[in-house]
């Protein structure tokens, strides 16, 4: 090798280094600037899907929180009493990480489940996971009715509470809860998730209840 080629060699190394640099710089910068309008949106998304899973309330539950075994508890109060308790916790599916809220009463008792963020195969799993009203002919021309959207999967966890003892399985697992044929991943997954909250706030839900207060400054 002689010298100019050497000379060329370390010019475009000196360069590569310099775009870089740059390049790195700017994806810095750019991900400072969206990181705060990110955080907001996805609060924003997580205060009107709880709004979906809970009675009426009149704090904001996403800042009055509580974390216990990698769930996230928050508490909804209303002129001051505890109305309900949302838990937001993760599981797997069967095409990765599966986020979802649970609304409960202050006893534990299931209000409904809303699955936030999966990537089940659409069709199959996504079915397992998702809330919409459908269109058929028979209801073509009605009006939307209001509240959450059926899900037979995420509903029949609606009114439950866990017993001292007992966790929640699907039927191909020797439980008692439904699940949809080719989609028993995604099935398993969403009442895995419902039985990890519901376990958890049946042992410490005491203690859950006393922290939120503490929390949202209502200790007594």
């Amino acid at each position: 090798m002689n010298l100019k080629n050497t000379e060329n060699l370390w010019v475009l190394g000196l360069f590569l280094g310099v775009v870089g640099l740059i390049s790195a710089l700017l994806l810095a910068l750019f991900s400072d600037l969206v990181a705060a309008p990110i955080a907001e949106a996805e609060l924003r998304n997580k205060n009107q899907a709880l709004r979906q899973i809970l009675p009426p309330f009149d704090n904001q539950p996403s800042e009055q929180t509580v974390e216990r075994n990698g769930i996230l508890f928050m508490g909804a109060y209303e002129k001051g009493k505890l109305v309900a308790v949302a838990a937001e916790a993760t599981t797997r599916g069967y095409g990765g990480p599966m986020r979802g809220l649970v609304g409960m009463d202050p006893d534990g008792r299931i209000r409904a489940i809303l699955i936030t963020a999966h990537n089940e195969t659409p069709g199959l799993g996504s079915v397992v996971c998702q809330r919409q009203f459908r269109k058929t002919i028979f209801n073509l021309f009605e009006k939307r009715p209001e509240g959450l959207p059926p899900n037979k999967i995420l509903d029949q966890f609606s009114g439950r509470r866990l017993k001292a003892g007992k966790h929640w399985r699907v039927k191909k697992d020797g439980g008692h809860m439904d699940y949809i044929t080719g989609a028993t991943i995604s099935s398993r997954a969403v009442t895995e998730l419902a039985d990890k909250v519901a376990s958890c706030y049946l042992e410490d839900g005491a203690e859950i209840r006393a922290e939120l207060e503490k929390a949202g400054g209502n200790e007594k």
